[in-house]
């Protein structure tokens, strides 16, 4: 087929994950079999955790019927079941070595639930029967998800836990929430670890927070993510007031060494104490012995998560945003906008921000029937209990192995290396000068250095029906583009590396 031209071949957008649904549709012209690498959709389904979901489901139909009918004996409507003894009759009817019936004996086990009050919550929240209540989330699967975060981070502080509607809820209700807060305002520096997922420079930029972005670049083709020193040169000018930072990385896969976060802490007691941190660990569970900033500087993180990645779940939108209950954000709060909370509680000054959070993302008004969907709330309880089992370390450890098998087809006929150190292997930034410099030496080099970057994704996707995105529109490297390990499995990411070194060979030679 035709190399495309300027006429028939449309340019992707400059930013990374805007270029998708464009280069989709022309991989999908091009005849061939699409290989989409392009997508961050995992092409894995954790099945238990939504068994153990499912089969609750049922369980609380038959509860809520056994409860009998309100309307005149009509057995189309039920009732709340009946809460004395439900934890009894959920067990009865399980396997020892059942998924749900795990989960219960865990949570009362470990985190002292009573049997009856954890089951009755979780029935009456597959249901839907009711508001969340508390609003933030759910008292026992709060409790879940602390201990979760917690054992993934390496945290051992107490936490306040918001679920949302995902890490994009989590990301937008922070945003918003600094900046109705006075935390964050026009004009004010951020600090964003580059490369890194599009929406964090994106969103600062926009007119309704017009915030200076300062990029923290990671160090290229190297085991470690940051040079020693660069955080703490960065980040000490006070006209930053926050650091922003994707850990493990996106594109950029690697996690901060222990080194760099001995670093940001030292540099947080010593001299900003005031520095606000935000961390989004949303691949955090790929990387075995991870070590978050939670478990560092607890007061000035606010941490975000998602089970999009780790669970395959991105359709079922389940984040959720921590803060140490002992938070640097409570204590930047001001008298000046502590009205806009009013009609929350009384005493507006004394909510912590992590309750106007709750607030803002029904914009206020509408505070009291805030909240996650409380099914949905059932469910990131069984994704983080997934984790917390025993149960839960051989799929870990297999999902790991088989990422490290994926990296491996697709970068050895490249003739390149993964980064090293702690790194997810979830997606891999592909360095083509490091490519062409394998195949065709510093000359091939400088012929690609002549060539437009942006033409290579399109030609990608019109040649070879291959998908990947412009690690450029990520920040990264102009020359980098970003493929995703866990969208494809192994032969098909070496057809992928088959098609990126044909593309390459035509640029060079």
């Amino acid at each position: 087929m035709a190399a495309p031209t300027a006429d028939t071949a449309p340019r992707e957008p400059d930013r990374g994950p805007a270029a998708q649904p464009a280069l989709t549709a022309e991989a999908r012209r091009s005849g061939l079999p699409v290989l989409d690498a392009g997508r961050g959709q995992p092409n894995w389904i954790a099945t238990a955790p939504r068994a153990a979901f499912f089969r609750l489901g049922t369980f609380a139909v038959e509860e809520a019927v056994a409860a009998g009918s309100p309307v005149a004996e009509d057995p189309y409507w039920g009732r709340t079941p009946v809460a004395e003894g439900i934890a009894d009759r959920l067990v009865a009817g399980l396997d020892p070595a059942d998924f749900l019936r795990a989960a219960v004996d865990w949570v009362v086990a470990e985190l002292g639930a009573d049997p009856d009050e954890l089951v009755s919550e979780w029935v009456r929240a597959i249901l839907g029967d009711g508001y969340p209540s508390p609003t933030r989330m759910l008292r026992h699967c709060e409790s879940v998800m602390e201990r979760y975060l917690q054992e993934v981070t390496g945290a051992r502080v107490p936490l306040r836990v918001f679920g949302t509607e995902g890490g994009a809820a989590a990301m937008a209700y922070t945003f918003r929430s600094l900046k109705e807060n006075g935390i964050l305002g026009p004009g004010d520096k951020v600090a964003i670890a580059a490369p890194v997922f599009t929406p964090y420079l994106q969103i600062p930029a926009l007119a309704d927070f017009g915030l200076e972005i300062v990029e923290v670049r990671a160090a290229p083709n190297a085991a470690y993510r940051f040079e020693p020193g660069q955080l703490t040169a960065a980040l000490r000018d006070p006209a930053i007031k926050a650091f922003m930072v994707i850990n493990p990385g996106n594109p950029d896969t690697r996690a901060m060494r222990p080194e760099r976060l001995a670093e940001l802490a030292a540099l947080v007691a010593t001299e900003r104490p005031d520095l606000v941190v935000v961390a989004d660990t949303v691949y955090a569970t790929f990387v075995e012995g991870f070590r978050g900033l939670l478990a560092e500087i607890p007061r000035n993180v606010i941490c975000l998560h998602s089970f999009s990645k780790n669970a395959g779940a991105t359709g079922n939108r389940l984040g959720f945003v921590a803060l140490a209950a002992d938070s640097l954000l409570d204590e930047l709060l001001t008298p000046a906008t502590a009205a806009r909370y009013e009609s929350v509680t009384a005493d507006p000054a004394a909510l912590p921000f992590v309750a106007r959070m709750v607030a803002d993302s029904r914009e206020v008004a509408l505070h009291n029937i805030a909240g996650l969907a409380t099914p949905d709330q059932v469910q990131m309880a069984f994704f983080a209990l997934s984790h917390l089992l025993p149960s839960g370390a051989a799929p870990t450890a297999s999902l790991r192995e088989e990422l490290a098998a994926r990296a491996a087809a697709l970068l050895g006929p490249l003739g390149v290396d993964a980064p090293g150190g702690q790194d997810t292997l979830y997606y891999a930034l592909v360095d083509l000068e490091a490519v062409a410099r394998v195949r065709h030496g510093e000359a091939g080099v400088e012929r690609l250095r002549a060539q437009d970057p942006t033409r290579v994704p399109v030609r990608l996707a019109h040649d070879h029906g291959v998908v990947v995105l412009p690690g450029a529109g990520f920040g990264a490297p102009t020359w980098d583009v970003r493929v995703c390990l866990a969208a494809l499995p192994a032969d098909a990411l070496h057809r992928v590396a088959e098609s990126l070194t044909q593309v390459v060979d035509a640029l060079t030679t």
